[in-house]
């Protein structure tokens, strides 16, 4: 979707809520919005036009960037003064609305306009995940020959982020996680010096970024031979995540998807050790919507791209996640080409 029909989607929304004007501070929606990427910088989009406002630093910046007028941030006050309703974005800063404030206008919070609309990708930010996830299947097959018993996860976590740029990423999507054996029983575990062991899990869970649009991946592999418990968590969080993305389609409801895979991990005695949401959106931030968890009230739309990525984590034991982004059609599109089966993880 080009930026000129982002705003005029944006413009029909402003319609439907009676909202003269929407005043865009955050710097992903801006970007979004405009084009302009700078940190600092304020977009107003009127019913009958939208304007970029910036001070000296980014003035040339902006022009290159944006097809919409550019003016100096310091005349912003006489044109807010013209509406006397402005919407704003509920996630800006208090230092942000004390700032707006100053200026005189009186403005009403909106929550996740924009966001709605970035939910839905166009084909060429499909392309650049789509991209970014061919780049990760790629990474993933060089650290099957890669990873051996002695090295650390930090060491790992290095090479996925050399391979990253060798293959043409523009870096890592977040921090690579690289958990071994307990380790893999914290989500978020921060790799360490933890050396790489046998007849144990390794999570792997890392993406790359994109001109700007970030990919997701969990694969979990198993250094040696499995026990039957280790088998058993392992193939619960695969059957899981298959019925959540057999869930997957246009019209569903969010948490119906988070519901196929917790159902079925808490009826395998699992549900206490699933810890968070089954998956979310992807795409100018590694989180955006929609949210798979039990409480969701987001329905599923035609080209939003989410994660499927239900885990068990056993404190001092170990964990397992597997992990696929996902685009919403009639039916799931899975982005990653990598096998999940147990004897595929098997190194």
């Amino acid at each position: 979707m080009a930026k000129s029909s982002r705003i005029k989607v944006l413009r029909k929304r402003m319609k439907e809520d009676r909202l003269g004007a929407f005043l865009v501070l955050t710097k992903i929606n801006r970007q979004y919005l405009s084009g302009f990427t700078g940190s600092h910088g304020v977009l107003l989009i009127a019913r009958n036009k939208s304007v970029v406002f910036v001070d000296e630093r980014y003035t040339i910046r902006a022009r290159r960037e944006t097809t919409l007028p550019v003016r100096n941030l310091k005349t912003l006050k006489p044109v807010l003064s013209k509406f006397r309703k402005i919407a704003v974005e509920d996630a800006i800063t208090l230092r942000e609305l004390g700032w707006l404030k100053k200026l005189g206008s009186g403005y009403l919070p909106t929550r996740d306009i924009v966001e709605n609309i970035r939910a839905v990708k166009s084909p060429e930010e499909l392309a650049n995940i789509r991209k970014g996830q061919e780049i990760v299947d790629r990474i993933f097959r060089h650290l099957l020959k890669f990873i051996k018993p002695g090295k650390t996860e930090a060491q790992v976590a290095q090479e996925i982020e050399r391979m990253a740029k060798k293959l043409g990423a523009d870096g890592s999507a977040f921090d690579s996680i690289v958990a071994f054996g307990a380790n893999a029983a914290a989500p978020h575990h921060l790799s360490g010096n933890q050396r790489i062991g046998r007849n144990n899990f390794l999570l792997l869970d890392f993406g790359v970024l994109v001109r700007g649009y970030h990919s997701d991946f969990s694969r979990t592999l198993f250094i040696g031979k499995p026990n039957k418990k280790q088998a058993e968590v392992y193939n619960t969080v695969m059957e899981a995540q298959a019925l959540a993305i057999a869930a997957i389609r246009a019209g569903v409801k969010a948490h119906s998807v988070d519901a196929a895979a917790r159902g079925y991990i808490t009826a395998e005695g699992y549900g206490k050790q699933f810890t968070h949401n089954t998956g979310h959106g992807v795409g100018l931030q590694i989180h955006e919507l929609p949210n798979f968890s039990k409480d969701s009230e987001d329905t599923l739309r035609f080209g939003m791209i989410v994660t499927v990525e239900p885990g068990i984590y056993i404190e001092g034991w170990g964990g397992v996640r597997i992990e696929d982004m996902v685009r919403v059609g009639e039916g799931p599109q899975i982005f990653s080409k990598i096998p999940k089966d147990l004897k595929s993880m098997i190194i």
